[in-house]
Parts: structure tokens; sequence; C-alpha cells
């Protein structure tokens, strides 16, 4: 009978890096991951490397900084300080959160799981999908490396109760405290998380581990907030919960989280995870089962999982309505309710691989092998992330950020780029793409019937709930509005309430000049109104909701 599969901690964490490959292998790929944060971090990276005082610099192209539910500070200076383009700045940072991740999941559990268990349960958190659709999804890059620091958080913060030194309490201290700014409203429930698992497991030694844990989550609490105010709860975060059969759903997606059953995302728990979890409950309650059925991790983690999920159902929302702090709700701490989806992840990787502890069976060749080979395959065919090739000018940075009234600051869509064609008779006349006016000069002047058209590129970053039309006005010297154009986006074809965030929209607008206008220059205002209303998406740095472009 094959022997258990034995391996020294370098070659188990070898073959940790090793077998990462594939979940990290997009980020190779030429070209920038169309992801729901668009451009923005790029925008954000470029500006905080020209910031002239970087100490109280805080993103603020194209996103509202939310220092509790947002991607905290941390993402953002690693990729200023990294020596490459922002683009690749931000692949490079997520391929460490999953080389991260990995690893600190191997060191955290091999004590308790041994090699072959904690390489499972290592493997099962790279290739969770809520972590895939963090990164080739959302593009939530401060999240990405909060998932990879949060086993080393864990890591370090148990390891206190065999070795209360000096050195690892500055080191548990410190890994806090970068974990805060990450994420700061994932650290906090991590901090929960990591105090019941002490409190459950260690209950006579976990008063020094959590008040450490505490010292570094306090100064990233502090310095978050003294940067930014928390802004008011996400009105719809009571709109997100899941339907049980979401977490169960083979369905994969690129759009984005929208009210009601069929959301845009996938928001599952994943195959592997499911599967391993289950295979270590046949193990545990079996007649007859192994000694260490008795083990206080299994009921936690089983526990844990069972509570996260729960906290994601409708039924719980009454607990989200809970006071933290005056003012301030359980709802404040995340943006929705399914973030929960990655501590979830995390405690059905330490019972995917329990199993392999608790029957050697499995730690043997060729099944710890094949169970190896399911957990990649499982999620094998989710890594066919969407790219996009921008034109320089776009990642520069946007030409005109349009808002959210009930939203404040924050980017609801950007315009990327416009460029201006004249139609004269049966001839056109353009422009290199991305210069702003029309050089008259070699058109010669606007004459009567000839269409102007503004080509543009527009960029949403936030979803739109309703259909909203654009309204384009060329206007003279004294702002007499000449000609214009009012209509939905691509001749309606497709409408703003089915734009995905981080897509590139090109559209263009034809304007009949008229007779008998006066002489130029000219002036196009664009811009985005609600057709009931008649109401203008904000537009920063204009009252009138306006995008305002100069026609020479």
């Amino acid at each position: 009978m094959p022997s258990v599969f034995r391996l020294s901690t370098p070659a188990a964490l070898g073959l940790v890096v090793i077998l990462s490959i594939f979940v990290i292998a997009p980020l190779f790929y030429p070209g920038y991951i169309q992801t729901h944060s668009g451009f923005g971090p790029l925008w954000n990276v470029l500006d905080l490397r020209a910031a002239p005082s970087a100490l109280t610099w805080t993103p603020h192209l194209a996103l509202k900084f939310d220092p509790l539910r947002g991607d905290g500070l941390l993402a953002y200076y690693l990729a200023a300080l990294l020596p490459f383009s922002p683009a690749a700045a931000i692949k490079i940072e997520a391929g460490l959160g999953w080389l991260l991740g990995g690893v600190g999941m191997f060191l955290w559990l091999r004590r308790w799981l041994g090699h072959p268990g904690a390489l499972v349960a290592a493997l099962v958190y790279t290739y969770l999908p809520y972590r895939l659709v963090a990164v080739y999804v959302r593009g939530a890059w401060g999240e990405a490396l909060f998932w990879g620091l949060l086993p080393w958080a864990m890591l370090t913060t148990t390891s206190l109760i065999t070795s209360p030194k000096l050195p690892f309490l500055i080191m548990t201290a410190l890994v806090w405290f970068v974990l805060g700014l990450s994420q700061l409203g994932l650290t906090l429930w991590a901090f929960l998380v990591v105090v019941a698992l002490l409190l459950a497991v260690y209950p006579k030694q976990s008063l020094r581990p959590i008040l450490v844990a505490l010292l570094g989550v306090g100064p990233a609490l502090w310095l978050s907030l003294s940067l930014a105010a928390i802004p008011p709860s996400a009105p719809n975060f009571a709109d997100h919960f899941l339907y049980p059969f979401q977490l169960f759903s083979a369905y994969w997606g690129f759009g984005p989280s929208r009210p009601g059953w069929n959301d845009g995302l996938s928001l599952q728990l994943g195959l592997a995870g499911v599967g391993l979890t289950t295979i270590t409950l046949l193990l545990w309650l079996r007649p007859g089962g192994p000694a260490n059925r008795a083990d206080r991790r299994l009921l936690f983690f089983l526990t844990l999982a069972v509570a996260l999920i729960l906290l994601q159902l409708g039924v719980m929302a009454g607990v989200w309505r809970l006071p933290i702090w005056p003012g301030y709700t359980l709802a404040n701490t995340l943006a929705y309710p399914w973030q929960l989806l990655g501590l979830t992840g995390l405690a059905l990787a330490a019972l995917a691989g329990a199993a392999v502890w608790l029957d050697e069976q499995l730690a043997r060749l060729p099944l710890l092998g094949s169970i190896i080979l399911v957990i990649i395959l499982s999620s094998y065919h989710y890594l066919s992330p969407q790219f996009i090739r921008p034109r320089p000018e776009m990642v520069s940075g946007p030409q005109a950020q349009l808002g959210q009234a009930q939203l404040g600051a924050e980017t609801q869509v950007a315009l990327l780029a416009h460029d201006f064609s004249v139609l004269t008779g049966d001839h056109t006349a353009g422009l290199v793409r991305g210069q702003t006016a029309i050089p008259l000069a070699v058109h010669g002047p606007l004459r009567a019937n000839d269409i102007l058209s503004l080509n543009v590129t527009w960029h949403p970053l936030r979803p739109f709930a309703e259909d909203l039309k654009v309204f384009v006005h060329l206007v003279d010297p004294t702002g007499q509005v000449i000609a214009q154009f009012d209509g939905q986006p691509q001749s309606g074809h497709y409408p703003t309430s089915q734009w995905i965030p981080g897509e590139l929209i090109a559209d263009s607008y034809p304007l009949l000049f008229p007779a008998n206008a006066p002489p130029g220059p000219y002036r196009v205002f664009v811009g985005l109104y609600h057709e009931t209303t008649l109401t203008r998406l904000p537009v920063r740095n204009d009252a009138e909701g306006r995008v305002i472009l100069d026609v020479e």
C-alpha cells in the first residue's frame, strides 16, 4: 500500500507556489484587466506619485475614499512605490496577494493538519471563486491584498500562544496594522473571527494575542479615519443578501452586483471547498470515527462557516441593524453582505484540509494528487478574465467625471476621450483621435447643413439603475444653443442600465450645423440626464451638469 506522502516544509511551500501558477497566469497577459473598478486605481496611483504631500493623500480620482468599506491605502502606496507602470504594479500586487495567501495558509495550518492537509487547505484558499471574483471581476485590489495577508494575521496571532516573545509580538501587531490598511472593514470582521478562535480553542491563553492584535488594528483604524470620515452606509446594502442557491450556483458572470436573485456576479462557495468539507464531515461523524474528532478547531471552523453563511442571507437582516457605535450599525462595516464569502472560504479551506488529516488514505498518492487536481480544475474554467487595450491618454486620467448626487463626489461614469469629425457633403473630415477640438483652419469654417459629430468613449465605474439619455449642445459665443442632440446611447441599442462598470463604450452624436449661425468660436456641452425628471448627472467642476468641450 502506498505510504503517506511526506514533504519537507520547503518542498511543500514550493508546491504551493508552483501550483498557484494557474491562478496567477492571467496576470501575465498583455493589456489591462477589465474590472468594475476600471481605470480608477491607475489614475489614483499616478495621482499619488505626483502628490506633493503623500502622507496626507487619499484616493479622489473616480473613487470616493471610504476608509471602512472600500480599498484601503496600502494597495495605492505599494503600487506607487513599485518601479513599474501603474497597470503592471497592480498586477504584481494581485499576484503577491495570491502567493502570500497560499504560503501563509500552509504555514498557519501545517502543525495542526500536517503537510498534506495544509497543502490542500492552501490550494482551496488560493482557488476560492470569491477571490477570483475580487481580482478578475471586481478589481478590488485592496481586498486582494487583504486575503493574501489574512492567513499571516491568523498565523502570527495563534503563534503567540506558544511563543510570546517580543519579536513575535511586534510582528503580529505589524501584520494586523497592514491588514487594516488593506481593507479596514474586513479587518474588523477578521479580528472578531480570531478572537472567537482564541477563546474557543485556547481560552486560558487568549488574552495576550487578542491585545496584541488590537494594538495593530487600532492604529490602522485611527489612521484611516483621521484621513477621511466614514460616509453614510450604502442605501442598497439590504438589497444584496444572497439567495441560498447562489452559494452553489455554477454561474460565472462579469456584470455588477444588482438587487435580487439575478445577480451579475458569481457568489458561490466553491466546489472544492464544499466537496472536501462534506468529506470531512462524513469522516468526522462516521461510527467509530477518528480519535481526534473532539478537536475544538474542527467544531469552531464548522460553526464559523455556518454562522458566516447565515449572515449573508436575508433571514439575518436584523442582525446587521444592530448598533455598534452611535449612529452606526453592523451594516456600516461592509459594502455588501456577500463580502463575508472570503472569510467563509477561509473556514471551508481549513475544513477541506482536515479531510486529509482525518483519513491517512487521502494523504497517500495517487489520492492526494487527485484531490489537488480537482481543486485546480474546479476553478480553472473561471480563469478567463476580460482584457482591454486602452490608449495612453485614457490611462493618464479622465477628461471628465460624472457623479451621482446621492453618493456625493463618487464617479458613476467618466468621459475618457473625445474627438470631432465633420461631414461636408459626401466627405468626412476627422482628426487624430485624442485631440479635443476641430482645427477649423484645416476644414474651413462650419457651413450650413454640415454635420458635426462628437465621438466619445464612456467608461462606467458604477452600475446605472435606469436608462439615462445623452444631451449634446453646440453653443455660440453668447451661450445660445444652435444645434443639439438628445437620445439614448448607441441609438438605444445599449442603454445605460445595461452598462457594465469598467468597460469602454464608444459612441457618436451628430449635430446639424444651422444656417445663419453666428461666427465662432463654438463650444460643445455633453452630459447625461434622467428623462422623467430632466435632472442631469452631476459633473465635477460644473454646477449645471455639463462637460464643456471647446471647438476651435
